[in-house]
């Protein structure tokens, strides 16, 4: 098909840089197959220079409204696309700041309007917000064209709030299967890994609370962080898996009072990794571990099960849907430091059951390939034309 006759899609999304989920996903999405059906635009919601500055509110996220508005009409107006596909937020602010107005304004030009939710606590923090912005995001939920989330439990943050549940549907996020695959030639025992922001949020505190106790166990272990540090949480407030209200600590004290002087030996933190360096790291890690307080569908763990690596997580978000307990991954409780240690002695001691967690997700990453996902995207956006 070429171009001219394609179906256009405006594609409305944070892409790189920074790297964060969202961003890889959103660089996956127009890498895709669907480009070969569809003519894909996008427009980039990444005004910010730094993960850090996320959810910042300040006069730049005052300018931001505007300049985002006005490029998004320019857009509607000078393409005519027959979708707009929107990554929307899971933070009140972020709703009435942003994604109403997307929504608003693109349906308002003429173009069909999906939208992806890409987080767990979009529904707890609808439910805490005030009744007048509960009235006007239902209202705009009801005026979309499709409601995605990335897996069924995830999709569920829409009932209720969404008349029509035939609008309800999901997709998985995808990843790039020959650059993410695992030859184990740098395969060193001793290395745990963790990639996401180094907040409280992720479970970066928690895992530093165990690192004393591992290492008297494991002497040489080394616990290797990459990521942004993020000492002041702006978007995850709640447990999401028995909804109680996160205790946040800076992590910079933490750090202080757990490894400074003490286990500096066992801690290496890399920084912000390229893609590149991000596999390296993942080839020759032995474990991977994100105790996540609140997630979407991370994209750091899909990139641990596509590497075929033992995962420690969290059964919050997508996780609970794609991890097996005990079979693709050790799960445990948001914040509980005792099931953390032990889930990581368990692997370090058990070298076969170490090696079943890592079988069972060199099949599990199949079902998260580029072609797969872009096949029910094609679908998905055909069905609007």
């Amino acid at each position: 098909m070429s171009d001219t006759h394609k179906p256009k899609i405006l594609f409305v999304a944070p892409l790189p840089p920074p790297y964060a989920g969202p961003e890889t996903s959103a660089k996956l999405f127009l890498e895709s197959a669907v480009s070969k059906t569809f003519e894909i635009t996008s427009l980039n919601t990444n005004f910010r220079t730094s993960n850090s500055q996320k959810g910042k509110f300040d006069w730049h996220m005052v300018l931001v409204f505007f300049k985002l508005n006005w490029r998004l009409i320019r857009k509607l107006t000078s393409n005519r696309p027959h979708i707009v596909y929107y990554y929307v937020t899971a933070t009140m602010l972020g709703w009435i700041g942003k994604d109403i107005w997307v929504i608003l304004i693109s349906k308002l030009l003429g173009a069909k309007v999906v939208i992806h939710m890409r987080a767990g606590h979009f529904r707890r923090n609808y439910e805490q917000s005030n009744k007048v912005f509960k009235t006007i995001i239902k209202w705009v939920l009801n005026r979309t064209d499709y409601n995605l989330a990335q897996s069924p439990s995830l999709a569920k943050q829409y009932r209720g709030l969404v008349k029509d549940e035939s609008k309800i549907d999901y997709v998985y996020n995808m990843i790039d299967s020959e650059k993410y695959f695992s030859n184990n030639s740098e395969y060193n025992q001793n290395k745990i890994f963790f990639l996401g922001h180094l907040s409280h949020a992720k479970g970066y505190c928690d895992i530093l609370k165990v690192i004393p106790e591992v290492v008297r166990e494991f002497p040489d272990t080394m616990f290797c962080f990459a990521g942004t540090m993020i000492v002041e949480e702006r978007n995850v407030f709640f447990n999401e898996v028995d909804g109680t209200a996160i205790n946040y600590t800076n992590p910079n004290m933490v750090y202080k009072n757990h490894i400074e002087n003490k286990y500096d030996r066992n801690y290496m933190y890399l920084g912000k990794l390229n893609e590149k360096e991000k596999i390296e790291w993942l080839n020759k890690s032995n474990i991977f571990i994100l105790p996540s307080y609140s997630e979407g569908f991370s994209m750091s763990v899909l990139e641990a099960i596509a590497m075929a690596k033992p995962i420690i997580t969290t059964p919050v978000g997508a996780l609970k849907d794609v991890l097996i307990p005990n079979e693709n991954a050790v799960l445990v409780h948001p914040g509980d430091i005792e099931a953390i240690k032990d889930a990581i002695l368990k692997i370090l001691r058990d070298k076969s059951f170490r090696k079943q967690l890592a079988d069972n997700n060199k099949i599990l990453r199949k079902d998260f390939t580029v072609e797969v996902n872009s096949q029910k995207y094609k679908n998905l956006f055909k069905k609007l034309i």
